[in-house]
């Protein structure tokens, strides 16, 4: 996906390693924490070696989301074949105002306009009201399986 992915609210740019402080930030939020799949926070050291790895990693595109130039979320994609896995953390004093939906459509729009990634895929903790509406918001459908007590959503 270029740079600058858009939705008419948001606008998605790439993660730059001086963005590691306010990843951490987000990453060990409570709800974050909560609703995460490891169910524990992380300390800066472990933060700094993840997001290290996966600005090297081919298969890995992560970027921040900005409303009027203030960050307010950021959504990674996890790659393999056709099929990208989605990660996804909206400020806490952004979330319920629709921003992850409105992250979710800018990441849609650039991914898919490349063909590379045809299908998207995310598990939602079933407890994340407010995640289960960003990913509805954008299409994705709850299928009837689930991962390791998680949701399974899927576009198209």
């Amino acid at each position: 996906m270029n740079a600058g992915a858009q939705h008419p609210r948001v606008t998605l740019r790439p993660v730059r390693p001086d963005d590691v402080a306010l990843l951490f930030q987000w990453r060990n939020d409570h709800d974050a924490v909560r609703f995460s799949v490891s169910g524990r926070a992380v300390t800066l050291d472990e933060h700094e070696a993840w997001l290290a790895r996966r600005l090297r990693d081919p298969a890995t595109r992560l970027w921040i989301a900005e409303e009027d130039g203030v960050a307010v979320g950021q959504v990674r994609l996890d790659v393999d074949d056709d099929t990208g896995t989605v990660s996804i953390a909206v400020a806490a004093g952004q979330r319920g105002r629709g921003v992850g939906s409105a992250i979710l459509q800018a990441m849609q729009a650039g991914v898919l306009s490349t063909g590379a990634v045809t299908r998207l895929r995310a598990l939602v903790h079933p407890d994340n009201s407010v995640s289960l509406r960003a990913f509805t918001r954008a299409g994705f459908r709850r299928m009837a399986s689930a991962d390791a007590g998680f949701l399974v959503f899927e576009w198209p």
